[in-house]
């Protein structure tokens, strides 16, 4: 076996690469230089007592001389010596690592070692318990190519939201994400909506393992629902603060104890039978963001998350760019890179300049309150804005259920450190000078029920809203809440606040990568395919052009679809078919039982409103009783004097309309087709309104 000496790896015997950071390497060819020279010494030392031994060969005299056998012995015992110190190098800069397994999966201590190096090192992945995973196999060991990688998506594409793929190699099948999205205005009464998940039930017995990028509700809000349809336990892997926000949602649905949740970190290896899946730190709006290598029998996908390359990030925790770069020079199947923000140009901001910012707004507001409202996920900003507090001398109030929630188990986790003395309860904020202040809310999104959105209607007791208020929403409107934030900030100014929002400071930016970040991440990973995701369509084919003018060929890149599936190895890559994809619907405890019809008549009743006919008919022989209740909800309303109440009119034109069934015909559903083809001609012709009419006729 041959050691390449140009890269940064070593290759195992059956050819497959173990990646080694260009530090490690150097590492590596120092300690073996320094090896041979040692020997090289030795051999010398060795030769002097050799030739030193050979004039020894006299016999002596009894007076404890060496003879010629002890000479000719000491020479044999250096020689051994020689010979097993070259051995034993020998064994150390060529022989693989072996590790030893027992089911699971486990990462390797970072050593310094020569041997420890020549496979990846990484911190240990653990349990819940804190105990280690065990690795099923030797990973980085795999046969010859038996078939092609699978890649199939069930969201994340096409849409914001709702992020989920399937990789699937042979029997074996992982999944990367499970997200949720929020519902949009043509899905009214409906909670979230998370992707149809028919595939992977299906196919259970190949599941690996969950790989989570982060905590963001697209991304794991879809967990509880997956688990809850899966038999066994399922094992979870993710940063720390990305497996407590997980968690918090499995507790909130009742099926934490189905899952085992096992922590990586930056650079954390673990093996999943014909996966080898590697965790790679990334900036983003909310801490414990990775991307995630994938290393299979065809070759290694490389699936960024969301990101953004922040240089001066909060906590000085930076994106692991040159663990990108490694892999890259290692050579890369697969791209799969985030879109989202792929129609800006430039750079992202750094979150530095939201701190810049908020001390601006800190510092100018002596005497004010303060009100500030931000994304509860977003730790590190939370956590800027305590310290913000505490270098000026606030107190803090917290509001809304989602904000504390975050804060506690950003706490509890060891993220933040919090001193409980600054903090003051918000029924108690009455007791706290304006000057002294802060209160840290919910609602940058206008939700109607968030505190910061009650705040501006007047409809939050514990905090009234006046002139000496300083109320900052450091958060941009996502695409469709524009008219839901704009209406609390007017609300706000009438009531005589100071209202600072991102259009006119630099009080939030964002945490997903813009063009020259997007074409920085390529160019050093210089892959054979890309898929863009994580975007609607034109935030797709946007990124597919991006890459193309860096010299992709536009015949190796795929924008799919929700529930494609797109095969590929080292030289196939096309979509080849589809698996059971879309949109289910969650509504209360309801789990897919709102189709299209139910959100049809939902839109008609919200539209038209519905027009409820009540008639008795005599059960033997079918007379129509002429007492008609007509009761109408959306259509008009009756105890308005100033409007026309046409109940009357309906009663009697519904009667005889009855009237004109042929007697041998009377019966309850000719009775009910009469009476709404009645009504809907009334109002399409009068009214021009096309209400749900509801009839219900009782046998007496």
């Amino acid at each position: 076996m041959k050691q390449k000496n140009t890269k940064s790896d070593v290759l195992l015997n059956n050819g497959a690469p173990v990646p080694l950071s260009l530090s490690q390497a150097t590492q590596n060819k120092k300690a073996t230089a320094k090896n041979r020279k040692n020997t090289q010494k030795n051999t010398k030392s060795a030769t002097k007592s050799g030739k030193s031994a050979n004039k020894s060969t006299k016999p002596t005299t009894k007076s404890g001389k060496t003879t010629k056998a002890t000479a000719t012995t000491k020479a044999t015992k250096t020689k051994q010596k020689l010979t097993k110190a070259v051995t034993n190098q020998q064994a150390v800069t060529k022989a693989p690592a072996k590790q030893k397994a027992k089911g699971g999966a486990k990462n390797i201590k970072q050593t310094n070692s020569p041997r420890a190096n020549s496979s990846i090192q990484a911190p240990v992945a653990t349990t819940q318990q804190g105990k280690p995973k065990t690795m099923k196999n030797n990973f980085l060991r795999h046969n010859a190519p038996q078939g092609k990688l699978k890649v199939m998506f069930l969201g994340g594409v096409g849409e914001v939201g709702k992020n989920m793929t399937v990789f699937e190699y042979g029997d074996s099948m992982v999944i990367l994400d499970a997200g949720m999205t929020f519902p949009g205005s043509d899905m009214p009464g409906v909670d979230v909506v998370i992707p149809d998940m028919t595939y992977v039930i299906e196919n259970a017995h190949k599941l690996k393992g969950v790989l989570l990028t982060h905590g963001h509700e697209d991304h794991i809000g879809g967990l509880p629902f997956l688990i809850s349809q899966l038999p066994g336990k399922v094992d979870i892997y993710g940063t720390a603060m990305t497996l407590a926000l997980a968690q918090n949602k499995l507790i909130e649905h009742g099926n934490a104890d189905k899952v085992n949740l096992v922590t990586i970190s930056d650079r954390s290896v673990v093996s999943l039978d014909m996966f080898t899946v590697e965790f790679i730190h990334v900036s983003h709006s909310v801490a414990g963001s990775v991307a995630v290598c994938l290393r299979t029998p065809v070759g290694t996908v490389l699936h960024t998350g969301d990101f953004k390359i922040d240089y001066t990030p909060l906590g000085n925790q930076i994106m692991n760019l040159a663990r990108f770069a490694e892999i890259g020079n290692q050579g890369v199947l697969l791209l799969m890179s985030e879109s989202t923000n792929v129609e800006k140009p430039g750079y992202t901001m750094s979150e530095s300049v939201v701190q810049d910012t908020l001390n601006n707004v800190f510092n100018d507001a002596k005497g004010r309150r303060l009100i500030i409202a931000t994304f509860a996920s977003n730790i590190d900003r939370v956590g800027m804005i305590i310290d913000l507090a505490r270098q000026y001398n606030r107190k803090i109030a917290i509001s809304g259920r989602s904000m504390i929630k975050y804060i506690e188990t950003a706490t509890r986790i060891g993220l933040l450190k919090i001193d409980q003395s600054m903090f003051v309860d918000i029924d108690k904020i009455g007791s706290v000078e304006d000057g002294k202040l802060v209160i840290l809310s919910t609602g940058s999104q206008g939700e109607p029920m968030s505190a910061l959105t009650r705040m501006a209607s007047g409809e939050f007791n514990k905090v009234q809203i006046g002139s000496n208020d300083t109320i900052v929403i450091s958060a941009s409107p996502i695409p469709g809440n524009e008219h839901d934030v704009y209406s609390v900030i007017n609300k706000l100014y009438r009531l005589g606040a100071i209202v600072v929002y991102s259009a006119l400071s630099a009080v939030h930016v964002s945490g997903h990568a813009c063009q020259e970040e997007l074409k920085l991440i390529y160019t050093l990973v210089k892959p054979k395919y890309f898929i863009p995701v994580h975007g609607e369509y034109r935030h797709l084919k946007q990124h597919a052009t991006l890459v193309t003018k860096l010299g992709h060929k536009p015949i190796d890149i795929i924008i799919p679809d929700i529930g494609d599936c797109v095969e590929l190895d080292k030289s196939v890559f096309k979509i080849t078919g589809q698996v059971a994809g879309g949109s289910v619907m969650v509504d209360g405890l309801g789990v897919g039982d709102v189709g299209n019809v139910v959100l049809r008549d939902r839109l008609s009743l919200a539209e038209e409103g519905i027009l409820v006919c009540s008639l008795a008919i005599n059960k033997e022989t079918h007379t129509i009783y002429p007492d008609i209740q007509v009761i109408s909800r959306g259509c008009f309303f009756a105890g308005d004097p100033t409007t026309e109440d046409p109940t009357q009119e309906l009663k009697k034109l519904i009667l005889e309309e009855i009237a004109q069934i042929p007697a041998s015909n009377t019966n309850i559903p000719s009775i009910k087709t009469a009476i709404q083809r009645c009504v809907k001609r009334y109002f399409r012709q009068k009214l021009k309104r096309n209400p749900v009419v509801l009839p219900i006729i009782v046998e007496i």
